[in-house]
């Protein structure tokens, strides 16, 4: 693949279905600082699909390269597609790809990016690796929102498997969590400590979720001991999928 032709010929795509309306629907939904094309979900996925062969031929070296191009280029759809090509070489990340995950995972700065980023690759990684556990404990105690929202949800495919992970450990994760003390300390503004509150709540209830399809007592027991410092966002989510019957018989 001649791989600065096929930015080109993305970056031909992006120009020619261009919406400026909805770019700046979009960068203003994401709080976003990128150049927005203003193209939806289904067209990229469309351009990506009738590259996906092709992509999924390239080595591991050439995949991790274009990722690295595409990722800095100044537009939202172009990162977007960086994660898609990284997704489609997942099984081939190692120990020694965490520092490119990390920081894109810095750099994505909102759920648009991290979503495809943390949540699918971190599972493989860690059950290849489990002294990258050790990431989670770092992340959790980062004074970026966001990064403390990707050690609540990198074990989030484990727990809808219902096989694999530390459940324990990302119990202990959003015990810290439940003290917000942190945010008014590190964010000045209102907005910022707005969006940093609902987005680790909702991290938290998202993953207690998730692993109460499979282990509802396990979440039960730690919503009943934690209830009173949960917010109200946290605990709907958290006990949406526990049985109703579950819930009588636990009081």
């Amino acid at each position: 693949m001649n791989q600065s032709q096929f930015i080109t010929n993305y970056q031909k795509f992006l120009r020619a279905n261009t919406n400026k309306e909805h770019a700046q629907k979009a960068k203003a939904y994401l709080y976003s600082d990128l150049k927005h094309y203003g193209i939806g979900t289904v067209p990229r996925h469309q351009f990506f699909l009738s590259h996906q062969k092709e992509l999924a031929t390239l080595t591991k070296p050439q995949a991790l390269a274009l990722t690295r191009k595409l990722w800095s280029l100044p537009s939202f759809e172009e990162r977007a597609l960086a994660l898609g090509i990284l997704n489609l070489h997942g099984p081939k990340l190692d120990k020694s790809d965490m520092p490119l995950i990390e920081r894109l995972m810095r750099e994505s700065r909102g759920w648009a990016f991290l979503d495809n980023l943390i949540i699918p690759l971190m599972p493989g990684l860690l059950e290849k690796n489990p002294s990258l556990y050790q990431y989670l404990n770092k992340w959790i105690k980062d004074n970026d929102f966001w990064v403390r929202r990707s050690a609540l949800l990198a074990q989030l495919l484990f727990f809808r498997a219902g096989r694999g992970g530390r459940p324990k450990l990302f119990f202990q994760l959003a015990k810290s969590q439940l003290n917000e003390s942190w945010i008014n300390k590190v964010y000045e503004d209102t907005e910022s400590r707005k969006r940093a509150r609902f987005f680790i709540r909702k991290a938290i209830g998202w993953s207690l979720r998730e692993l109460s399809i499979k282990n509802p007592q396990a979440v039960l027991s730690f919503v009943q001991k934690h209830k009173s410092k949960m917010s109200g966002l946290t605990l709907r989510e958290a006990t949406r999928k526990i049985p109703a019957s579950l819930s009588k018989q636990s009081k």
